[in-house]
Protein backbone atom coordinates (compact mmCIF):
# COMPACT_ATOMS: atom_id res chain seq x y z
CA UNK A 1 0.00 0.00 0.00
CA UNK A 2 2.83 2.63 0.19
CA UNK A 3 4.24 1.88 -2.92
CA UNK A 4 7.50 -0.35 -1.81
CA UNK A 5 7.63 -2.55 -4.52
CA UNK A 6 6.58 -2.19 -8.23
CA UNK A 7 3.43 -3.64 -9.85
CA UNK A 8 2.72 -7.03 -9.41
CA UNK A 9 4.62 -7.15 -6.06
CA UNK A 10 4.17 -7.02 -2.79
CA UNK A 11 6.01 -7.47 1.03
CA UNK A 12 5.84 -10.65 2.37
CA UNK A 13 3.31 -11.17 4.82
CA UNK A 14 4.32 -12.91 8.15
CA UNK A 15 2.70 -16.39 6.48
CA UNK A 16 4.43 -16.32 3.99
CA UNK A 17 7.85 -15.96 5.46
CA UNK A 18 6.94 -18.85 7.73
CA UNK A 19 6.13 -20.63 4.77
CA UNK A 20 9.60 -19.89 2.92
CA UNK A 21 11.14 -20.99 6.42
CA UNK A 22 9.27 -24.13 6.43
CA UNK A 23 9.99 -25.17 2.98
CA UNK A 24 13.67 -24.96 4.00
CA UNK A 25 13.85 -27.25 6.81
CA UNK A 26 12.39 -24.76 9.52
CA UNK A 27 13.24 -21.73 11.22
CA UNK A 28 16.03 -23.30 12.91
CA UNK A 29 17.67 -24.17 9.64
CA UNK A 30 16.85 -22.01 6.92
CA UNK A 31 19.24 -18.67 7.91
CA UNK A 32 22.22 -20.99 6.26
CA UNK A 33 20.52 -21.19 3.22
CA UNK A 34 19.45 -17.71 2.69
CA UNK A 35 22.48 -16.14 3.86
CA UNK A 36 25.07 -15.20 1.16
CA UNK A 37 28.63 -16.93 1.20
CA UNK A 38 30.43 -13.69 2.19
CA UNK A 39 29.99 -10.53 3.71
CA UNK A 40 28.83 -12.43 7.25
CA UNK A 41 31.83 -11.46 9.90
CA UNK A 42 33.40 -14.32 12.20
CA UNK A 43 32.70 -16.34 9.78
CA UNK A 44 28.91 -16.48 9.64
CA UNK A 45 28.64 -16.77 5.92
CA UNK A 46 26.09 -19.36 4.68
CA UNK A 47 25.43 -21.22 1.55
CA UNK A 48 23.00 -19.44 0.02
CA UNK A 49 21.32 -22.55 -1.20
CA UNK A 50 17.94 -20.88 -1.54
CA UNK A 51 19.21 -18.44 -3.77
CA UNK A 52 17.43 -15.63 -1.20
CA UNK A 53 20.90 -13.78 -0.83
CA UNK A 54 20.44 -12.63 2.93
CA UNK A 55 23.58 -9.55 3.46
CA UNK A 56 24.58 -8.59 7.10
CA UNK A 57 23.30 -4.53 6.12
CA UNK A 58 22.25 -4.43 10.27
CA UNK A 59 19.60 -2.26 10.81
CA UNK A 60 18.52 1.43 11.46
CA UNK A 61 16.99 2.25 15.25
CA UNK A 62 14.30 4.99 15.55
CA UNK A 63 16.61 7.28 16.76
CA UNK A 64 18.25 7.14 12.75
CA UNK A 65 21.31 5.30 14.62
CA UNK A 66 22.83 2.40 11.77
CA UNK A 67 24.24 -0.55 13.81
CA UNK A 68 25.16 -3.57 13.46
CA UNK A 69 26.67 -4.38 9.53
CA UNK A 70 28.14 -7.50 9.09
CA UNK A 71 26.29 -8.97 12.03
CA UNK A 72 22.60 -9.49 11.08
CA UNK A 73 20.22 -8.75 8.57
CA UNK A 74 16.79 -7.63 9.05
CA UNK A 75 13.51 -8.35 6.53
CA UNK A 76 10.11 -6.72 7.46
CA UNK A 77 7.01 -8.67 6.25
CA UNK A 78 3.98 -6.56 5.46
CA UNK A 79 1.76 -8.33 8.58
CA UNK A 80 1.05 -5.69 11.78
CA UNK A 81 1.07 -6.86 15.39
CA UNK A 82 -0.81 -3.71 17.19
CA UNK A 83 1.36 -0.60 16.48
CA UNK A 84 4.24 -2.89 15.24
CA UNK A 85 5.33 -5.23 12.50
CA UNK A 86 6.55 -9.19 12.64
CA UNK A 87 10.24 -9.36 11.08
CA UNK A 88 13.06 -11.98 10.64
CA UNK A 89 16.44 -11.02 11.07
CA UNK A 90 19.43 -13.07 10.09
CA UNK A 91 22.64 -13.34 12.22
CA UNK A 92 26.18 -14.18 11.88
CA UNK A 93 26.26 -16.79 14.70
CA UNK A 94 24.04 -19.30 13.61
CA UNK A 95 21.33 -21.14 10.98
CA UNK A 96 18.04 -19.53 12.67
CA UNK A 97 15.90 -17.19 11.03
CA UNK A 98 14.35 -14.97 14.14
CA UNK A 99 11.19 -14.01 14.19
CA UNK A 100 10.66 -10.58 16.02
CA UNK A 101 7.86 -8.34 16.37
CA UNK A 102 9.05 -4.32 16.13
CA UNK A 103 8.34 -0.62 16.39
CA UNK A 104 7.45 0.67 12.38
CA UNK A 105 9.88 3.47 13.19
CA UNK A 106 13.05 1.00 13.02
CA UNK A 107 14.73 0.47 10.02
CA UNK A 108 15.09 -3.19 8.44
CA UNK A 109 15.60 -4.46 4.51
CA UNK A 110 12.01 -5.20 2.34
CA UNK A 111 12.21 -8.00 -0.05
CA UNK A 112 9.50 -7.74 -2.45
CA UNK A 113 7.47 -11.18 -3.80
CA UNK A 114 6.11 -11.69 -6.99
CA UNK A 115 1.85 -11.58 -6.93
CA UNK A 116 0.22 -14.97 -7.36
CA UNK A 117 -0.44 -15.49 -11.10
Amino acid sequence: ARGLCPSGWHVPTDGEWTAMTDFLGGEVVAGGQMKTTYGWNFGGSGTNSSGFSGLPGGYRISGGIFTDAGLFGGWWSSSPLESNAWFRVLSYSDEVVYRFDGSQLDGYFVRCVRDAE
